[in-house]
């Protein structure tokens, strides 16, 4: 039997047609408060009285009224604001004005908010009745009733006796309504279970209070329970569905069933006990199924009918590489910032609002700038009335598969583009041995008739010194400093060529034992001190390559020390992956506009007539350092020396 009945409860939900497109839940899109709310509201003056109110309210069968004042709404009159004043003054309040007991503090909604809002904002506040304004005129009110009658047509297939209130406030029947009032009010509650002889014979309502006593102005101490209860019970068995007493009320036009478990009372089912039901069961779908959304790897959004967008999802926020939905959230789907132009937003809200939407391409811009390319699989969402409301959407993201398609491409463009260049490195492989064997054959030929220029120009010096006078000696000195210049000239060409080389016999040097070799080569004069401020690391490095570095550094110091006593400084640090190297002197200095001049090939800053400078030291450094991952700069400062520094990639032995 109990099946029977819920299969009949399951064919007329089916029947209403209750449904939604839409990929969140139900009434969080599909069914607003302007859907259910009642449109014609009773008003009335905040200057009418209590019994004035009362007489409305029983005519019209509403349970409040909006008190409008000037076209604005200025309270509401429900029917526990009046009976709370018979309680404590009994019929001595029936004349007062509604603007001395009425709710003065108005909570309103819009019509396009969700009856689940609606229903949660009823619950928090404690209050049955919303009205409901748009551009701050009211355009109807929307109470527990009209949102419990659309929630329960979403179905609850609980038992009344999971929901019921057992503590049920009961009172006799020759008891006054006074009394009743009272009771009411102190426990907070719209209606009491009226007994006699433990049988429940009739219930006692605010509504029968307000149409039977206030109404008539009749004394709540003088007028008995029985005199105005409404009788005969409406009843439920404890095991009937929610939806199946949702329904009774609504055919009985009453709030609240008595519960039985035979001929006993088991407790009271009213409104707001399924009210809360549907709404708590409503609730958790909803966040189950935004949970659900939230672990998705799927992009999914929402957006209202004007193509705002109203949800995003985490991947969708993944996706553009937004950390805050209040960057979509609110805004009109995309902002113009995600690349989305004007123009395709156009199409895409002209589509929306003729229910026309369809799956295309887009190319997008991330929060942070990536470029992205989705598709997007969009469809409508409709009310419960069948309308149009908005959108909702899966957006793909296909970046990878564009990229696969264009690599492809550039992978034939790139096959092409190595050909030649394979080709082109040969060609340098073979120009670049030429040129090597050309600079040692260059070099080796042109040192033989240096070497015989030299031989004869030293012969003619000496063997003919006291034919010349001062002149021809001095130019005969020339010629000898100038074949001995060219000769060193062609050495250092030599070396700059060769470097690179040798860089695979690279191994294990101490520094300490390489620039003490360097010093005893090349000795300083007695006026210039050499000192090494630290102990210098074992470095990988080829090790002619690192002689050179010191030789020429060294060199370079003593040789244009300008100071009676001059010293050089030797040191080295650690810096992260380097070993950076420094050589200090207190020597004349270089300009700043020089630091980067003196590193290049054949530039010195050397008077022409000195025979000593070829130019190519530095560059030697430099080169050195680069080959070894580091590089090579100076610090100076004229008239206060110099400091020459050079860097070396730490490498494992």
């Amino acid at each position: 039997m109990k099946n029977n009945e819920r299969l009949s409860d399951l064919i007329e939900i089916e029947a209403r047609g209750v449904s939604s497109d839409c990929l969140i839940t139900c009434s969080r899109t599909w069914l607003t408060v302007a859907d259910v709310m009642s449109k014609n509201v009773a008003t009335i003056s905040p200057n009418e009285t209590v019994v004035s109110a009362a007489k409305m309210m029983s005519e019209k069968r509403v349970s409040c009224l909006a008190v409008m004042d000037g076209g604005q709404v200025a309270g509401i009159l429900t029917e526990t604001d009046m009976l709370r004043r018979v309680a404590r003054n009994g019929k001595h309040f029936y004349h007062s004005t509604l603007e001395q007991i009425m709710s003065g503090t108005v909570k309103s909604v819009s019509g396009d908010m969700s009856v689940l809002e609606a229903s949660n904002i009823m619950s928090e506040t404690r209050i049955k009745r919303l009205p409901v304004l748009e551009q701050g005129k009211l355009v109807g009110i929307v109470t527990q009733t009209d949102l419990v009658r659309a929630l329960t047509s979403y179905g609850l297939w609980r038992d009344v006796s999971e929901i019921m209130s057992r503590d049920v406030a009961v009172i006799p029947e020759n008891a006054t309504v006074a009394k009743a009032a009272e009771l009411m009010t102190l426990r907070r509650i719209s209606c009491i279970v009226v007994l006699d002889g433990g049988e429940a014979t009739g219930v006692l309502t605010q509504k029968d209070m307000l149409r039977r006593v206030v109404a008539l102005q009749r004394d709540p101490v003088r007028v008995r329970v029985r005199d105005v209860m409404s009788s005969p019970v409406a009843s439920v068995a404890a095991n009937c569905s929610v939806f199946s007493a949702s329904k009774m009320m609504e055919e009985m036009n009453v709030r609240r069933l008595v519960v039985t478990e035979g001929k006993e009372l088991a407790g009271v089912v009213t409104q707001t006990d399924i009210f809360r039901a549907v709404r708590d069961k409503l609730q958790a779908e909803e966040e189950r199924n935004l949970s659900l959304l939230d672990k998705s790897n799927n992009s999914v959004y929402t957006t209202d009918l004007d193509g705002v967008i109203t949800y995003v999802n985490p991947a969708f926020m993944r996706l553009l590489e937004v950390s805050d939905p209040a960057e979509l959230v609110g805004k009109c789907f995309l902002p113009e910032r995600f690349g989305l132009d004007s123009r395709a937003r156009n199409v895409f809200l002209r589509e929306l609002k003729k229910g026309s939407v369809e799956s295309t391409e887009l190319t997008l811009k991330t929060y942070k700038g990536k470029r992205v390319h989705v598709t997007l699989f969009p469809s409508v969402t409709r009310n419960s009335r069948g309308a149009i409301n908005g959108s909702q959407g899966i957006v793909y993201d296909v970046t990878a598969k564009k990229e696969l398609v264009a690599l492809r491409e550039a992978e034939q463009e790139l096959e092409n583009v190595n050909k030649d260049l394979a080709s082109a490195v040969r060609e340098l492989q073979r120009a670049n041995k030429e040129l090597q064997e050309f600079a040692h054959i260059a070099a080796h030929d042109l040192k033989t008739p240096l070497r015989a220029i030299g031989t004869i120009a030293d012969c003619i010096s000496t063997d003919y010194s006291d034919k010349f006078d001062d002149q021809g000696k001095e130019q005969v000195r020339l010629l000898v400093g100038k074949t001995r210049q060219m000769s060193a000239l062609v050495d250092d060409v030599l070396q700059y060529s060769r470097l690179g080389r040798d860089n695979h016999k690279r191994r294990p040097i101490k520094l300490n034992a390489i620039l003490s070799q360097v010093i005893s080569e090349t000795p300083p004069p007695e006026n210039i001190e050499i000192v090494i401020e630290n102990n210098l690391p074992t470095i990988m490095c080829e090790k002619t390559q690192i002689l050179q570095v010191f030789q020429n550094l060294l060199c370079n110091a003593i040789k244009h020390m300008d100071k009676p006593k001059g010293q050089i400084k030797v040191g080295c640090v650690e810096e992260d992956n380097f070993w950076k190297f420094s050589v200090t002197d207190n020597g004349p200095g270089i300009d700043k506009r020089h630091f980067e001049k003196i590193f290049k090939m054949f530039q010195t800053l050397s008077p022409r007539a000195d025979v000593d400078s070829t130019g190519i030291g530095l560059s030697i450094v430099r080169k050195i350092a680069e080959l070894n991952g580091g590089n090579a700069w100076v610090e100076s400062e004229v008239g206060k020396g110099s400091t020459f520094f050079f860097t070396l990639q730490k490498v494992a032995s």
